[in-house]
């Protein structure tokens, strides 16, 4: 399996969109919502986190969506 997937620009916009809202989710379950240097920091570390887990989903999801288009 020697194929490049390329990333474009809106895979990202998507992975930045569902991780930053996913963080703000994660975080207000673990800490009750204020505005603190530690609750900033529990949304900034869920964010990364989701970005980090959520990436090869979102491109086998736009991969299976190309081949659907393509194919379908």
């Amino acid at each position: 399996m020697t194929e490049e997937v390329p990333v474009n620009r809106s895979d990202l916009v998507a992975l930045v969109v569902v991780s930053v809202i996913g963080g703000i989710v994660l975080a207000s379950w673990l800490l009750p919502p204020q505005l603190s240097p530690e609750y900033l920091n529990a949304i900034m570390v869920a964010s990364v986190m989701l970005a980090f887990f959520l990436f090869i989903p979102v491109m086998g999801i736009r991969l299976f969506l190309d081949d659907r288009r393509d194919g379908g």
